[in-house]
């Protein structure tokens, strides 16, 4: 009688392992079209607050949806994915946005372009040299003026 209870035990065991692989091996990422950003902002507020506070910056934002409002800086199409950096001419603090290539209506926009871009935030660093970056990745492009 224990080895039967011992042998169903195990059935189960490898047939929920297999069923979480597969579901694991077939997950996708959310599409960010249908989500409402967790917080909106545009992008100098976003770079002041990681000046601010890094610590309550990456409590604040890091794995939420943003979005994020600015100038286009640059804007680099050579890469995969492509990366659209919100900030102004003048300064070398930037919002980095990795596009996400299921979207291409980010083609048509060009630098200097007002836009407003949603993405998942995943991270910042500050350089007396570079200045600051904020990244986005993800990013889908949400409106061009």
């Amino acid at each position: 009688m224990n080895k039967k209870v011992f042998l169903i035990i195990i059935v189960l065991i490898a047939i929920t392992g297999l069923v979480y692989a597969i579901r694991e091996y077939n997950r996708t990422n959310k599409d960010l079209k249908n989500v409402n950003p967790d917080y909106t902002t545009n992008m100098n507020t976003l770079v002041a607050d990681y000046e601010k506070d890094s610590s309550g910056f990456y409590k604040k934002y890091i794995d939420k949806v943003i979005a994020v409002s600015g100038t286009v800086k640059s804007i680099d199409m050579d890469g995969s994915p492509v990366i659209i950096s919100l900030g102004e001419s003048g300064s070398m603090s930037s919002v980095k946005c990795s596009m996400d290539s299921s979207y291409t209506n980010y083609k048509s926009v060009k630098e200097g372009n007002q836009v407003a871009i949603k993405g998942i935030c995943f991270g910042a660093s500050s350089d007396a040299l570079f200045g600051t970056d904020v990244s986005l990745n993800r990013c889908i492009l949400i409106e061009t003026k």
